[in-house]
Formats: structure tokens, C-alpha cells, sequence
């Protein structure tokens, strides 16, 4: 017959959304905004300074006693050392930030202080995710001293030394402090980091430090994020954060954007995560909403457990080292922004805006895809048994047959041709995520395709048979007239019809897809050409009818659109 004999379902990136259950995302650049802004410092035996400003503007000003901003002057000359970050403004007047945003933070507030980078750099060491932290080793007054900058925990581990308000080097034997005040500030959101120095030869080996200070910074959450979240959880989709944040901002984080739930207010570091055998991890994945302090290893482990349990996840990443686990993902998300070129080159998909927001969208896309694959493939097999019952019928009743083979590749070239596309273009309800997600192994043609068969064939099929017998004795030529005009504008309406297949098309608005409109109106001009102008009436053996009889077989030809409008009414009660 035509293109509709096949119908082939190919799963794209776009459709595959369509079908995940379960969101992997990181907390920075994605849930956030990516803008570090450092408010807090600390040493021991000061108060809190706090630091005001917002953004990437190297503006603001330091709160406290006089006594404790002039103690934490030491931390003013490893943050402006120890990054490797540089902050521009584009063309368009916006902030362009080169290297990691936590840094770039670092650099800001050392520019707030007036500090530069002054020292001669002997050895700049990126941040490895490994060990938690970076490195910088620089020359001052003629002695080697190196600077660090990581996760408070593992900065911690290797400190043994600190100062007092004197300025004396003490030993650090009581840590309980630190703790506190690490996890205070954790759990108000802020994004902890442990500054430490020590003078040192070229070895990079992290040992003896000695403990400098913390610095809080704040990442506010994306306009836009905490609805997402909303509308995941709508739809069944299960959201996990995977950082490498502290525990407590991980978990103050996941509270204030919606992805922890009651009941699931609870957080495991890899540390936790790495204890427990594989029963554990699993039920562990299974259970818990927020992970912190992941490497991408774990990621990849996180994955992988889920995706034996039966889950289609979707996971962000941005780093060379996210690239496993992106390529493990049934659908990886690299980060357009920030992302690598290795951490794109393993994604299905990259994300231009690195938001949360738009992997949603691009969730809710996808079922809007399966959605118009589904009503074009059901537009397309209901014409198609159609036109097959009409012949077979009129042979089996003995008539001669009804429709000449160019005739019914016209009605498939320029009916079916016009309207399959158009309904393709079908723009979502704005109800697609209050659904449960597309399972994975959910087929184009199902069941539901059954009443829709039976209505419109049935219709359709009648329509056309009696319109043949009736005008057959007028001559073959005009009942084929009328028979091509009843299937033809039956079509059209089925094609009005399969708008909407859970609810009526009224309900849409009947004339809301514009393409659909083009369809029907050239697909209309067509069939009347043909039939009207001599040369083509020739060409297609047809012969030219009265207004009335046009008008009659078009309107009765709507019996298919209001059957199939009745029965929805019935099945979903829509009005």
C-alpha cells in the first residue's frame, strides 16, 4: 500500500526521556546557580566575618570585630594564590568565569581584600577529587611555602598544626571546634571549605599542615528548581543528588529544593556507601535521596545498582572523570557550559544551560514525542484497514473494485501524507507529567488502539461501500467519485479525531494545530481540484459531481470524528 504498511519505532534520546524513572543530578551548576559567593570566614578563637557582596562582582565589605579581620588577613593570601581561575566580562556585559567556580570565588575574595597574586608560583596543583583538595606552592621571602584549599574532612585529616590569637604556632589536638562549626554552617546551607598552609620543599605530599581557617559560601538554588522537582515527583520520577559537598549542605540543599521528602531525610557519604556489601548498597540506593561526597566511581557504582533494579535513569556529569558513569546511564547529560569535551563526547545529550529545569522539560518533550509516534502510527493504521476492508468487501459482495490503484495512492500521498506529519507536530496538553513514566518496553501499537480500529474502520469502511453501491448504477466512474471523496474526508476527520486520544479534541480546541489546519486545508483543495478540473478528473477517471452531492458525502463522512468524540466521552468523561 504505502509507508503505512510499516511502522518502525526508533528510540531517540528525546523519546527515551520519555521513559526514565530516575534522575541522577549533581548539586552545582544544575540544582544552584553556580554563582559562589563566599559570606562567612572563620579561625579558631574569632568570631565569625562575614563578607558582603553578591556574585562575581569584586565588591564588598568585612563585618566583625577589628581584632578578627585583622587575624583573618592570613586567609586573604591563600585565597588570592592558591586557584586557578580568572574572571572576565564578555561583550554582552556578563561575568565569564575561566576554570572552577568555587575557586573563582576564592579569587573574588582575595580581590575584596586587595590581595593579588604577588608570590612567585612555583607549582599550582589542580584539585583532585581523590584526595578532596588543591594545592599551590609559592615563593616567599626566599622560603617555599605551599597553600591548600579543599573539603574540610580531608583538609582536617593531614593538619596537626594551627595559631593562636598571638600568632603562635599550637599544636591542633582538639578538632571539636572545627567540627561544630563546620557542621553549623553546613547545615544552613553554606558550602564549606578548609584553608591550610605549611612550609615545604617540591613534595606534594599533603602532611603536618597547618590548620588556617574555613570559608562559607553560598550557591542559591536556580529560579525555577523547587517546581521541577514538584513536577518530578508528580510525574514518578525519582530524583537523587549525587555531590561532592559535605553531608549537611547536601542534605539543607536537598531540603530547601524539594528533593528530600518526609521520610527520607537522610544522607550517605561514599565513605558510609563503601562499608556496606552489596545487599546493603543496593537497598541503600533504593532508599536514600542524597549522596555526598561521591566520587565518579561511586556515581557509576550508583548506577549501575539502579539500573539492576530495573530503573531507566538519566544522569548529569561535567568532568573527565564523570565519563563511566556517563556512558553507563541509560540517557547521560553532560553539562554544556561547564562540561568537558570528554564528559560530551560520552553524553546522549548536552545540556546548553547546565539548569535542573531543562532536563525536565526536556522529560515532559519526550513524552510528547511518544505521544504524537503513538497518534500518528494509530492515525495512520486505522485509514490504512480502511481502504483494505473496502476492497475486500466490495470483491467479496461481488461488486467490481472500488478505487483504482492510482487513486488510492493519491488518498495515501496527499491525505495520509499531509495530516501523519502534521499530527507529529502535536504540542503537548501541559498534562504529560502527571503521568507515570513510559515504560521502557511500552510498544507504539497496544491495546488501546483496538476501540479507535474498530470505530473509524468500521465507519469508514461502511461509508465507502455504500456510497459505491448506491451511485454504481450511475456508471463506475462516479461511484468511484463518491467513494474516493467519502474515504478522503473521512480521513480527515479521523486525522481531527486522533488529536487527542485520551479525552475529546474539543476540549484542545478544534482548530489549535496550525500545521494540522495546512493539512486539511490543501488536502480539501486538492481532492476538489482533481475531481473539478478536466484534465485530472481524465487522469484519475473521475467525474465531476454537483455541489449537493459533495456537500452530502463530506458531512456524512464526519461520522467517524463525533462516533470516536461519543465514545472517548464515555471512556474518560471528558466534555
Amino acid at each position: 500500500m504505502s509507508k503505512k504498511n510499516a511502522i518502525i519505532r526508533e528510540m531517540t534520546a528525546t523519546e527515551s526521556l520519555g521513559s526514565v524513572d530516575t534522575i541522577i543530578t549533581d548539586k552545582t551548576g544544575t540544582l544552584t546557580q553556580n554563582t559562589m559567593t563566599i559570606t562567612r570566614l572563620w579561625m579558631p578563637e574569632t568570631s565569625d566575618v562575614k563578607v558582603t557582596g553578591e556574585g562575581w562582582e569584586s565588591i564588598g565589605q568585612f563585618h566583625g570585630s577589628e581584632e578578627d579581620i585583622l587575624t583573618i588577613e592570613q586567609l586573604f593570601e591563600i585565597a588570592a594564590h592558591c586557584h586557578n581561575s580568572s574572571i572576565e566580562i564578555n561583550g554582552k556585559g556578563q561575568y565569564q568565569i575561566t576554570g572552577d567556580p568555587s575557586e573563582a570565588a576564592f579569587l573574588v575574595l582575595g580581590n575584596k581584600a586587595g590581595k593579588t597574586k604577588e608570590l612567585e608560583i612555583l607549582e599550582d596543583v589542580a584539585f583532585n577529587s581523590d584526595l578532596k583538595y588543591r594545592s599551590t606552592l609559592v615563593l616567599k621571602e626566599g622560603k617555599k611555602l605551599r597553600f591548600y584549599l579543599g573539603a574540610p574532612e580531608a583538609i582536617m585529616s593531614i593538619c596537626t598544626m594551627t595559631r593562636n590569637k598571638d600568632g603562635q604556632r599550637i599544636p591542633l589536638t582538639d578538632k571539636t571546634l572545627i567540627e561544630d562549626k563546620i557542621h553549623l554552617w553546613s547545615t544552613e546551607s553554606l558550602r564549606v571549605l578548609a584553608l591550610a598552609k605549611k612550609e615545604e620543599e617540591d613534595s606534594i605530599e599533603g602532611k603536618d599542615l597547618e590548620f588556617v581557617g574555613l570559608a562559607g559560601m553560598i550557591d542559591p538554588p536556580r529560579p525555577g528548581v523547587h517546581e521541577a522537582l514538584k513536577s518530578c515527583h508528580q510525574a514518578g520520577i525519582r530524583v537523587i543528588m549525587a555531590t561532592g559537598d559535605h553531608a549537611s549542605t547536601a542534605l539543607s540543599i536537598g531540603k530547601e529544593v524539594g528533593i528530600v521528602r518526609a521520610g527520607r531525610e537522610k544522607v550517605l557519604s561514599e565513605l558510609e556507601l563503601a562499608k556496606m556489601n552489596d545487599d546493603e548498597f543496593d537497598r541503600a540506593v533504593q532508599e536514600v535521596d542524597v549522596f555526598s561526597r561521591l566520587t565518579p566511581m561511586m556515581k557509576l557504582k550508583i548506577a549501575k545498582s539502579l539500573q539492576k533494579n530495573g530503573s531507566l535513569i538519566a544522569m548529569t556529569g561535567d568532568g573527565v572523570n564523570d565519563a563511566p558513569a556517563l556512558k553507563q546511564a541509560d540517557i547521560g547529560i553532560s553539562m554544556g557550559i561547564m562540561g568537558t569535551d570528554v564528559a560530551k563526547d560520552a553524553s546522549m545529550m548536552v545540556l546548553a544551560d547546565d539548569n535542573f529545569a531543562t532536563i525536565v522539560k526536556a522529560v515532559e518533550q519526550g513524552r510528547i514525542v511518544f505521544n504524537n509516534a503513538r497518534r500518528t502510527s494509530f492515525f495512520l493504521i486505522t485509514t490504512n484497514f480502511a481502504e483494505i476492508f473496502t476492497l475486500i468487501l466490495t470483491v467479496l459482495f461481488g461488486l467490481p473494485i472500488p478505487l483504482t490503484a492510482t487513486q488510492i495512492l493519491w488518498i495515501n500521498i496527499v491525505t495520509d501524507g499531509f495530516c501523519d506529519k502534521a499530527l507529529a507536530t502535536e504540542k503537548g496538553k501541559g498534562n504529560e507529567l502527571t503521568y507515570p513514566p513510559i515504560a521502557p518496553n511500552e510498544n507504539i501499537i497496544n491495546k488501546s488502539i483496538v476501540p479507535f480500529l474498530i470505530i473509524s474502520t468500521l465507519i469508514m469502511t461502511s461509508l465507502a461501500i455504500f456510497a459505491f453501491w448506491w451511485y454504481l448504477p450511475e456508471g463506475i466512474e462516479k461511484a468511484r467519485t463518491l467513494t474516493f471523496i467519502s474515504l478522503a474526508f473521512s480521513q480527515l476527520f479521523n486525522a481531527l479525531n486522533m488529536r487527542n486520544l485520551n479525552g475529546s479534541v474539543l476540549s484542545l480546541g478544534i482548530f489549535s494545530n496550525k500545521w494540522l489546519n495546512y493539512a486539511l486545508i490543501i488536502s480539501i483543495l486538492i481532492t476538489i481540484l482533481i475531481i473539478e478540473i478536466p484534465v485530472l478528473s481524465y487522469a484519475f477517471k473521475f467525474q465531476p459531481i454537483s455541489f449537493w452531492e459533495f456537500l452530502l458525502w463530506a458531512s456524512l463522512s464526519s461520522l467517524v470524528f463525533w462516533a470516536t468524540e461519543i465514545f472517548k466521552y464515555y471512556k474518560f468523561r471528558v466534555s
